[in-house]
């Protein structure tokens, strides 16, 4: 009897220790605050925080860096303006079922909601506060609002994945940052095409609400931040400038990604390269500044402040010596070039700033902080205050003497405790574990997704550049890559480190880095209506599962693959095998361009141009209105 009360006594004892863990891992994920935007107050007496994790807002106040107040708001927050006489700040959130919400400052309460689109983000506010604009990022378009009812206007298609906005000082444009390219990546039939892959920006004219796109560089990805000048002429954009085109056998003076600012001129919208200046970069020649985030300027326009996520950095940049250095330089002839201060002359025309690593030699500075994670900034006179997204802290960089300069951390919260997926996704961002911190895991998968650029690694020979594949739900579906090269996620884990970031793995961390990938969930589509399939999906749906179509056969639910190679006719000049791996449906609808070497940017060529079924099934016997419900469902995955 007396073993017997022991048993039930340990078996109590390591069930209140599971439960205890348990809680205290709840407790741990809940209790992060991951300020991932920041907006101050005219006077700059406060700065109000949007804590992602925490879902609240947080409000500090900048005489004694304390937090004063904290607003609950509806799921997690991902965007922060204030009304123009600051009695009102507009929230967005609510991922695919999208919100904007008016909080009551006087009360700390929420005053009014409205729908928006799928992951709203990046609300802005034309100067008169007479309207609101909202990019919806996986809606891939813009919700413009009148104030103060939030009644919605319209709705303005966009490119791919908004993330960004400004309003110019007039009112009469918004520009958007479209974060990642909607183009061919490959050309199967030309092998001598020139593959230009860039994202672009949106100009919309308030009045009419019609639209007009500026390509950025061939490589221009990965955009998060934007700002204006405070005299409205310049809008900067943070980018990842990407050098697809090489082979991925080094990195140094950025072989791979390097990282800069893409600057627009507002007055110049109309002429023939739509206002765009020039692309700067901000690495050093021999140190990455990896996935620039968050941007900002001084109030009067002489600085701009660009938050370095990958590094934990703030650069600081001489905007006029840089703006000068720009004019300086001929469209073409680099006998007419004058202002080079840094005595080089490795620009010698316009044209050659996107690869110039030193074209800011002696107009920037870099500022090493502490935290991980630096992503939203916020100047207030000659401080400047930069969210550490995994650290809950603010850093606040007093600016007033440059040669000595002093970093204040402000705690947000208890200092996290990290669970093993948290810490997988904060060495998932972190460039200072690649050489010379030129990239993190994130430059080429965002989110754990794709880039959308061609890539041609070493795990399969050279010479045959493949798309960037998503990694979700990599782990249930091996084998990985698109040849099949890497039997399990974990494998690709430890060789990206060796073989794409030049270092070496280190076993903790990459356990860390698996955990984080394989907890990725799925994003609701954005075809979905109310959380399920339409009509003309549910209709494609049965074209999908009908062994006559043969859709299902390769792509077998609930993972919607085989797991296997096939050769469906893809093979190019490129590609040395013709089968690859088939992968999973799930999130198509956000991964174009398809295919392995990304030749479709839509499921209609895919299917159409591409043949693509017609190996296993019989897609061609479809009617037009049949193919577009086969193609509704699939998106919709």
């Amino acid at each position: 009897m007396k073993n017997k009360h022991v048993v039930f006594a340990v078996v109590i004892f390591f069930s209140v220790l599971a439960m205890v863990m348990l809680n205290y891992s709840v407790s741990a994920a809940e209790s992060y605050k991951g300020p991932l935007d920041l907006t101050a107050t005219k006077d700059g007496s406060k700065i109000y925080i949007a804590h992602f994790d925490a879902h609240e807002i947080a409000v500090l106040n900048t005489t004694d860096n304390k937090i004063i107040q904290t607003i609950p708001v509806a799921n997690e927050p991902t965007g922060i303006v204030l009304n123009t006489n600051e009695t009102i700040l507009y929230v967005t959130s609510g991922g695919s079922r999208g919100l904007v919400q008016a909080v009551d400052l006087a009360g700390g309460k929420i005053a009014h909601e409205v729908a928006a689109g799928h992951t709203p983000m990046s609300p802005t506010i034309t100067p008169d506060g007479k309207k609101l604009f909202v990019c919806n990022r996986f809606s891939n378009d813009v919700c413009e609002y009148d104030l103060p009812e939030l009644k919605l206007v319209r709705r303005i298609k966009v490119i791919r994945e908004p993330r960004g906005a400004v309003v110019t000082k007039d009112g009469k444009t918004v520009y958007v940052a479209n974060a990642i390219p909607n183009d061919v990546a490959n050309i199967p039939e030309n092998p001598e095409a020139l593959i230009d892959v860039a994202a672009e920006m949106t100009a919309i004219e308030v009045a009419t609400g019609t639209s007009k796109n500026i390509r950025l560089p061939n490589g221009s990805g990965s955009l998060h931040g934007i700002c204006m000048s405070p005299d409205g002429r310049y809008v900067y954009i943070t980018e990842i400038l990407a050098r697809f085109q090489m082979p991925t056998t080094q990195l140094e003076r950025g072989w791979m990604n390097t990282n800069g600012i893409s600057i627009i001129d507002t007055t110049q919208l109309n002429n023939e390269r739509s206002g765009f200046v020039n692309t700067v970069l901000l690495d050093d020649v021999d140190l990455g500044a990896a996935n620039p985030w968050g941007i900002t300027t001084s109030a009067d326009g002489k600085q701009i402040y660009v938050a370095i996520a990958g590094t934990s950095e703030l650069i600081v940049v001489d905007a006029e010596a840089m703006h000068k250095k720009l004019a300086s330089l001929p469209q073409d002839d680099p006998e007419t070039a004058t202002g080079y201060t840094d005595g080089s002359k490795a620009s010698a025309k316009v044209g050659d700033v996107p690869n110039d690593l030193a074209f800011l030699v002696g107009m920037k500075k870099r500022i090493r902080i502490d935290g991980k994670g630096a992503r939203p900034v916020v100047a207030v006179g000659n401080n400047v205050y930069v969210g550490m997204y995994y650290s809950d802290t603010l850093q606040k960089i007093d600016l007033t003497n440059s040669g000595n300069l002093k970093s204040t951390e402000i705690a947000l919260g208890a200092k996290p405790n990290p669970t093993k997926e948290r810490l997988g996704e904060i060495h998932w961002n972190d460039a200072t574990l690649c050489f010379q911190y030129w990239q993190s895991c994130a430059s080429c998968h965002p989110d754990g997704r794709m880039d959308a650029y061609n890539w041609d690694l070493l795990n399969d020979g050279l010479g045959n550049p493949k798309n960037a594949k998503s990694l979700l739900w990599c782990d249930k579906c091996p084998p990985a890559m698109w040849e099949g090269v890497r039997q399990t996620s974990a494998q690709c884990t430890r060789t990206g480190f060796q073989f794409i970031l030049f270092s070496m793995p280190d076993e903790t961390k990459c356990q860390d880095i698996d955990a984080y990938v394989h907890a990725m969930q799925p994003v609701p589509s954005p075809y979905l209506v109310d959380g399920k399939l339409s009509e003309r999906a549910e209709r494609g749906k049965k074209i999908f599962e009908d062994t006559k179509i043969g859709c299902a056969k390769c792509h077998p639910a609930p993972l919607f693959t085989d797991q296997k190679l096939h050769d469906v006719n893809t093979k190019c000049y490129y590609d040395r095998k013709g089968s690859f791996d088939t992968p999973t449906l799930v999130e198509t609808w956000r991964t174009a361009p398809y295919l392995h070497d990304g030749r479709y940017t839509n499921m209609k060529d895919l299917f159409k141009k591409g043949k693509h079924g017609d190996v296993e099934g019989d897609i061609d016997s479809l009617t037009d209105e049949q193919l577009d419900d086969l193609i509704e469902y699939v998106l919709s995955l």
